[in-house]
């Protein structure tokens, strides 16, 4: 399991070409959640900069203006997973909806 923020087609591609050159049979199944809820969105804001140790030395307030930009700055640049990308699961709003894409097995 690769957690991380793969944001883009062409960092997903990097990781999928990483991937098949190791020379071994691995699958890649990419997770994606979209989340459209406001007070889902804000209650996990808000709990992410009251336990995050990434917000520890900030007031509330400066760590969620810190994360409203970092999300700002992916929603520059994101590209949903697309089926030539391969197997992948994208969950709605906490799971309310699953949309499964080649998954086998």
């Amino acid at each position: 399991i690769f957690d991380a923020t793969n944001s883009t087609v062409e960092r997903r591609k990097l990781i999928a070409d990483k991937v098949s050159s190791a020379g071994r049979k691995y699958s890649i199944l990419w997770v994606e959640a979209v989340c459209d809820d406001e007070e889902v969105v804000m209650f996990n804001m808000l709990t992410k900069v009251r336990y995050s140790p990434d917000f520890q030395q900030m007031t509330e307030e400066q760590a969620m203006q810190d994360l409203k930009q970092r999300i700002a700055n992916y929603e520059e640049i994101y590209e949903t997973v697309q089926d030539s990308e391969g197997a992948f699961i994208k969950l709605f709003n906490l799971s309310s909806k699953v949309m499964a894409n080649h998954c086998y097995g």
